[in-house]
C-alpha cells in the first residue's frame, strides 16, 4: 500500500498498543491536547492509561471532529454521515478500535453492477457501460474505444504502481522525487512512463470516477486514494447506527478530561512549559499550563491561533501551516418516506453524473425494510463543491431534488420528507474536509507536518494517511508514543 509516512512504529506494534496500551510512564506529565477528533481521542486515551494527566480542549460541543453523524433533521432514527462514511477492510487500526469497543458493523456497499451512470442526459447501468463504454459518447481516440474509465486509468498508472509495489520502502521515495511535480491531469496527458491519454479519455475518467473537482491536485495523492477505493479485493464497512459511535466510545474513559466549547486562541511556550489560552463559548477566558501539548486541529484552523514566541515554531512548520492544502467537500442528505431506489434495483451503491450533484450514495443499512431511508443526494469535493458552498441550505435541497428527479423521476418530490446539508469549507472548526496536497507539496511540506516544535507535538489525518480515520488514529498513536517517556524538562535524565 502506498503511504507517504514511514512510521516509527511497526504495524504490529500499533496493533499491540491499541490492545494493551503504552507502557506505564516513569515520568508522568501534564499534557494538553487541542481537539477531540480521532487523533486527539486516541492520544488522550493512550496517555491517560499510561499514567499522564490529560486535558482535551475541544471547540465544539461533541467529539469526533470530521466523523460527524447528523441526526437532528431526520425522523425515525435516520441520519446522514456528513464526514467519514466508509472504512476499508485494509484499515486494520480503525477496525481494531471498533473491535475493542465491540461496535457492530455492516458492509458498506460502495458500488454494484446496478450503479447508475447519468451522463449527457442519458442513463445507463454500470454493467451495461462496462460491456460497451462507447455508449456514453465520450470523444476518445480510436485506440481508446471500448475501454472503461477504470481501464484507461489503469493503463496510465500501471508502470508506476507496478514499480512501487515491487519494493514500497525503497521505491516510494523514488516516486515522490520523480512524480511529485505532476497533478493527476498533467500526468494523464503527458505521462512520462506509460500511456498518454486523449482529452476525451481524461474527460471520461474525470466524470465517471468523479475526479473533476480534484484533477489538478497531486497525482500521488489521488493515486493513493484510488488504490484504496478501486482495489478489487477491498471491502468497506460502516458502524451500524452511525459512525459517530466510534469517537463517542472513548468518552467513557475521557469524560472528565474533555472541556467542550473551548476555542483556542494562543499557544505559548515558556519556562520549560506550554500554556494554552482559550475562550469558552460564553466568552469566558481560560488558560491552562502543562508540560507538553499535542495539537490535532487542522492547519487551516491553526493559522488563526497565536504562537508565542513565533520562533518557537520553525520556518518549515510555518510554511506547512500556511500552505497545506485542504479540499472542500459538501454533502446533502435527503430523507424519503419510501425506499423507491430499491425498487429500481439499487441496494447500496452509487450514481455518478455530470449533473451538479456529481455523486449519489444509496444507504447500505435498512435494506429491504418498508420504512424511510436517507440518500446522500449530493457528494461533491473541491472545485465541484464551490457552487454548492455558495447556496443556503434550502437552495441546496431544491437543486438536489431537481437533479435526483432527472435520474429517478417525479416520485422524488412525492416521497420527500426533509433533509440537511453540510459544507466543510464553511464549517469554522475545520475549514476544509481533508488534506489533499498540490504538486510539489509532498516533498516540500510533509517532512515538517508532524515534527515537534519545542514542547508542542502534532497529530491528525494531515500527519499520516490523508482523508481517512486510519490516518488520524495512526498519528494519534505515534504522538502518544512520542511523548510518553519524554522528560518534563530537558535537564531531567
Amino acid at each position: 500500500m502506498l503511504n507517504r509516512i514511514f512510521p516509527k512504529l511497526s504495524f504490529d506494534q500499533m496493533i499491540s498498543i491499541i490492545r494493551n496500551g503504552l507502557k506505564t510512564t516513569k515520568t508522568p506529565k501534564k499534557i494538553i491536547i487541542i481537539g477531540a477528533g480521532m487523533a486527539g481521542l486516541v492520544s488522550a486515551s493512550l496517555l491517560k492509561q499510561a499514567g499522564h494527566n490529560v486535558t482535551i480542549l475541544e471547540a465544539t460541543d461533541r467529539v469526533g471532529g470530521r466523523i460527524y453523524t447528523l441526526r437532528g433533521d431526520f425522523r425515525e432514527e435516520q441520519y446522514l454521515e456528513a464526514g467519514a462514511i466508509r472504512i476499508p477492510s485494509t484499515h486494520l487500526l480503525t477496525l481494531e478500535y471498533i473491535k475493542k469497543f465491540q461496535l457492530p458493523v455492516n458492509r458498506f456497499i460502495n458500488s454494484t453492477l446496478n450503479d447508475i451512470i447519468f451522463v449527457k442526459g442519458s442513463k445507463a447501468r454500470l454493467n451495461t457501460y462496462e460491456q460497451n463504454p462507447n455508449i456514453l459518447r465520450f470523444p476518445v481516440l480510436p485506440h481508446e474505444k471500448g475501454k472503461t474509465a477504470k481501464e484507461l486509468l489503469h493503463l496510465a498508472i500501471k508502470p508506476v504502481t507496478d514499480f512501487i509495489n515491487q519494493n514500497p520502502l525503497r521505491n516510494w521515495p523514488w516516486a515522490i522525487r520523480e512524480l511529485d511535480k505532476y497533478s493527476m491531469d498533467t500526468y494523464l496527458r503527458y505521462n512520462p512512463f506509460g500511456v498518454t491519454l486523449s482529452p476525451g479519455a481524461v474527460e471520461m475518467i474525470k466524470v465517471i470516477l468523479t475526479l473533476e473537482g480534484l484533477i489538478e491536485l497531486s497525482f500521488l495523492e489521488i493515486l493513493r486514494e484510488l488504490l484504496i477505493l478501486f482495489t478489487p479485493d477491498v471491502t468497506f464497512y460502516e458502524i451500524t447506527g452511525g459512525n459517530d459511535q466510534l469517537p463517542k466510545a472513548f468518552t467513557n474513559q475521557l469524560k472528565d478530561n474533555i472541556f467542550y466549547g473551548h476555542n483556542v486562541k494562543k499557544i505559548k511556550q515558556h519556562d520549560n512549559q506550554v500554556t494554552i489560552y482559550s475562550v469558552h463559548r460564553i466568552l469566558e477566558p481560560f488558560q491552562i499550563t502543562g508540560d507538553l501539548a499535542i495539537v490535532t486541529i487542522p492547519f487551516s484552523v491553526l493559522q488563526f491561533v497565536d504562537i508565542e514566541p513565533r520562533h518557537s515554531f520553525s520556518e518549515n512548520k510555518w510554511k506547512a501551516i500556511r500552505e497545506l492544502k485542504y479540499a472542500g467537500s459538501t454533502k446533502t442528505g435527503i430523507q424519503f418516506k419510501n425506499r423507491f431506489w430499491e425498487k429500481q434495483g439499487l441496494y447500496g451503491g452509487q450514481t455518478v453524473t455530470d449533473l451538479p450533484i456529481k455523486y449519489v450514495q444509496y444507504p447500505s443499512h435498512g435494506i429491504g425494510t418498508n420504512g424511510p431511508g436517507v440518500i446522500l443526494g449530493s457528494y461533491t469535493w473541491e472545485d465541484d463543491a464551490i457552487p454548492w458552498d455558495s447556496l443556503d441550505e434550502d437552495k441546496r435541497l431544491e437543486y438536489v431534488l431537481k437533479n435526483l428527479a432527472e435520474i429517478h423521476g417525479k416520485q422524488v418530490y412525492r416521497d420527500f420528507q426533509g433533509g440537511t446539508s453540510h459544507s466543510w469549507v464553511r464549517y469554522p472548526f475545520s475549514a476544509g474536509a481533508f488534506t489533499m496536497l498540490k504538486p510539489e507539496q509532498i516533498k516540500e511540506l510533509t517532512p515538517h507536518i508532524s515534527t515537534p516544535e519545542g514542547r508542542v507535538h502534532f497529530a491528525g489525518e494531515h500527519a499520516s494517511t490523508n482523508a481517512w480515520i486510519q490516518g488520524a488514529i495512526e498519528s494519534g498513536i505515534h504522538a502518544a508514543y512520542e511523548v510518553n517517556d519524554l522528560p518534563k524538562t530537558p535537564f531531567e535524565s
